[in-house]
C-alpha cells in the first residue's frame, strides 16, 4: 500500500469526486493477484465500480453540480479517497438512495438486464435457474425477472 498525492483540480469538462464506497468485485481481486488480463502499471490504484460525491467541478460542467453523488465510472481505478473524472456519462444519482447500492450500479445491473432482456427471450411458463444465488449478479436477475411482463419461475 502506498500514499498518492491528491488529484489536481479538475480542468475543463472534469470533476473531483470523493469516493464514499468502492464495491469489491472478485475481478478486483484477479487485478491484484495479477491473473486478470488488465495488468496496471504499479503502483496503481484498483476497482472497477463505485459511488461518490462531487466535491469541485472543473470549467464547462453542467451536468453534475457541487456536493451530488454519481457513479463512479466503469474501470476507473475507484478504491481511493479521491478522484478527477470526465464528466462524461455522469448523471447525479437520487440522495436519498443508499450510497451502497448506487456503488454496484456499473457491473451486475447491467449485464442482469442484459441476459434477461438480450439472450433469451422468457415467457410467462419458464424458468431461470440459478447456481450462484448468493452473487449480486443472481439477485439482480431474481429482482428483474419477478419485475417483467412474464413472471417466470426461479429456482435457484
Amino acid at each position: 500500500m502506498r500514499e498518492l498525492p491528491e488529484p489536481a483540480s479538475p480542468g475543463a469538462g472534469q470533476v473531483m469526486v470523493a469516493v464514499d464506497y468502492a464495491p469489491i468485485n472478485f475481478s478486483d481481486i484477479l487485478v491484484a493477484r495479477g491473473v486478470y488480463p488488465l495488468h496496471p502499471e504499479l503502483p496503481s490504484v484498483i476497482g472497477n465500480e463505485g459511488a461518490g460525491r462531487v466535491l469541485e467541478v472543473g470549467a464547462g460542467v453542467s451536468n453534475v453540480r457541487v456536493g451530488d453523488r454519481v457513479a463512479l465510472p466503469m474501470g476507473s481505478f475507484t478504491w481511493r479517497e479521491r478522484m478527477v473524472v470526465n464528466v462524461d456519462g455522469l448523471v447525479a444519482l437520487p440522495a436519498d438512495a443508499d450510497p451502497r447500492q448506487l456503488a454496484m450500479l456499473a457491473i451486475n445491473p447491467p449485464t442482469a438486464h442484459l441476459l434477461l432482456e438480450t439472450y433469451v427471450h422468457l415467457q410467462s411458463d419458464d424458468w431461470i435457474a440459478i447456481n450462484a444465488a448468493n452473487s449480486a449478479i443472481a439477485h439482480w436477475i431474481v429482482g428483474f425477472a419477478r419485475q417483467s411482463a412474464t413472471r417466470c419461475s426461479i429456482l435457484g
